[in-house]
């Protein structure tokens, strides 16, 4: 089964990390908003993921309550910058 290509790429950085994580978003695409809402609720949100070279997608449940820095991009084959 082949999945759809990501919708955007997700970088989270969070406390007591000195590397942000990255994550290829499937699904609906995340917004700003979202992000602002849930870091700003401390919630915890259910994510459709990849990782680079697999064709596998999963759900990752991410406990925004210690993401301290967020930021989305395009979707891009080849990781781009970092925090």
């Amino acid at each position: 089964m082949t999945i759809e290509p990501p919708t955007c790429l997700l970088y989270l950085l969070t406390a007591g990390r000195d590397k942000e994580l990255l994550l290829r978003v499937h699904g609906t695409e995340i917004t700003i908003e979202q992000l602002t809402a849930w870091m700003t609720q401390e919630t915890v949100q259910p994510l459709t993921v990849s990782r680079f070279g697999d064709e596998l997608v999963s759900t990752l449940l991410v406990n925004f309550k210690h993401v301290i820095g967020a930021r989305i991009a395009p979707y891009s084959e080849t990781r781009t910058g970092s925090f």
